[in-house]
């Protein structure tokens, strides 16, 4: 009889012990599911973020002739030309060391500067562009996490050549 008490007293508590690990585990899993969503929105974004900056970009320029498509110290850019006042200014977007980049400056100062001159602006270690005809480009963006986003953007204007 006595050894039917022990028995007895021991059900709840590994009953207990078992619900704890199980509840454990789905914590657990539960996490994990959740640091994969982020890691992929955070990719996602960046490439996302980068279609819509040049987009916007490319509307506020989208004047015959000054967008094109070129080089810039080695690195595809997407090249937006101005003329401020009576000055010649310039906007290269461009991919360089892990991030997309602009550069805004005077055309004559730019043949000056380097790659690194860019400002920052998103986290993206591969930006492709192909000019498909006068008005219409293909850009391509691959994130730091392998994400890779294609857009075509259609300007109204036609553009210039490429450099």
């Amino acid at each position: 009889m006595r050894r039917k008490n022990r028995i007895v007293d021991l059900f709840p508590l590994l009953l207990f012990l078992i619900f704890t690990l199980s509840a454990l585990g789905v914590v657990i899993y539960s996490v994990q599911i959740y640091q994969h969503i982020v890691e992929t929105a955070e990719g996602s974004f960046d490439v996302d973020t980068s279609v819509y900056y040049i987009t916007e970009k490319l509307r506020n320029h989208d004047a015959d002739g000054s967008i094109k498509v070129g080089d810039f110290k080695g690195n595809q850019a997407v090249i937006l030309e101005d003329n401020v006042a009576g000055v010649p200014y310039v906007t290269y977007i461009y991919a360089y060391d892990g991030y997309l980049r602009e550069l805004y400056a005077e055309r004559e100062e730019t043949e000056s500067m380097i790659a690194d001159s860019g400002t920052r602006i998103l986290e993206i270690t591969e930006f492709d562009i192909k000019k498909i005809s006068d008005d219409l480009l293909l850009l391509g963006f691959t994130s730091a996490n392998g994400d890779h986003s294609e857009a075509y953007i259609s300007v109204r204007s036609k553009g210039g050549d490429s450099e």
